[in-house]
């Protein structure tokens, strides 16, 4: 099963539903078994959907894609730092 870092580090991808069906059952399993990771899953998608459904924030692709991707850096550095 994967650690709380190793699930985090794949975080985004799983959420854009752009983790690989096997990645995807790995997290899956972790969700089942962690209800930190639940949390964390379930409070991202609540605002992301409050951000999304009322406009409150806009930003092109082009402005979001290079943040998220930086974030992403960030989070499986720290991950493999805990590893």
């Amino acid at each position: 099963m994967f650690s709380c870092a190793e699930f985090l580090a794949e975080f985004g991808d799983y959420l854009d539903g752009m983790a690989n069906p096997e990645l995807r059952v790995r997290l899956e399993e972790h969700l089942r078994e962690c209800k930190t990771c639940r949390v964390i899953v379930d409070s991202t998608q609540k605002t992301v959907k409050i951000v999304t459904d009322h406009d409150t924030f806009t930003l092109s692709t082009s402005d979001v894609d290079p943040m998220v991707s930086q974030v992403m850096v960030r989070v499986r550095s720290r991950a493999a730092q805990r590893s």
